[in-house]
């Protein structure tokens, strides 16, 4: 249980850190701050460290996500003076149902990217990219500054250019982007149509 807790003390640093960069990066770019996407960065550290993409690495990915719920949230309340109310928990209740469901997901691709088979390897950073793009494509479709859709879609484009072992892992974990982009923005769209039918739940009880 030692990778649990190393995990979700690392996922606490990074929910306390984008809280905290998000009044300090310039309003262009401060979606990186604010983003799943990056999050998400932190589960696929998580599985390319214990490598396995089992158990441990599943456990590590959700660590994170949730570590960094608690340690956005806590902040929010520390240095922002948010109250902590039955009002005000729905918030880190629905996204800490989210790292349950997508901390298991992005492990297993920070795992395959370090496998020595190049579907795996693909599949990992087609992962990676794609829930950058599909982060890129919400913000457009959702009518947010284009500027930060763009910064977020150029980082989904660069992983697979950036991570790839080879110039095949390249080529293949490029072309892979579109229809893992796809499949990431119904999840966004899904996801948002939850919580506002969850949010519209709550202000009406």
């Amino acid at each position: 249980m030692a990778i649990a807790w190393r995990a979700g003390l690392a996922g606490l640093l990074l929910g306390v850190v984008t809280l905290l960069l998000g009044d300090v990066l310039p309003a262009g770019s401060s979606r990186l701050a604010n983003s799943g996407a990056v999050w998400a960065v932190g589960a696929f550290a998580a599985g390319a460290v214990c490598r396995d993409g089992r158990w441990r690495a599943w456990l590590a990915g959700t660590a994170v996500l949730v570590g960094a719920v608690l340690g956005y949230y806590g902040a929010l309340v520390g240095f922002a003076h948010h109250a902590v109310d039955r009002a005000h928990l729905h918030g880190p209740v629905q996204w800490s149902a989210v790292g349950l469901l997508g901390g298991p997901v992005f492990a297993t691709a920070g795992a395959w990217w370090r496998d020595e088979r190049r579907q795996r390897r693909v599949l990992g950073l087609c992962l990676l990219g794609g829930v950058f793009l599909a982060e890129g494509a919400y913000l457009l479709v959702s009518h947010r500054p284009v500027g930060e859709a763009v910064i977020v879609a150029v980082i989904g484009v660069l992983v697979p250019l950036a991570m790839g072992r080879d110039a095949r892992d390249r080529l293949c974990g490029a072309l892979a982007l579109a229809p893992a982009a796809a499949l990431g923005l119904g999840g966004y769209l899904v996801l948002d149509l939850v919580m506002d039918v969850a949010f519209t739940r709550h202000g009406s009880g």
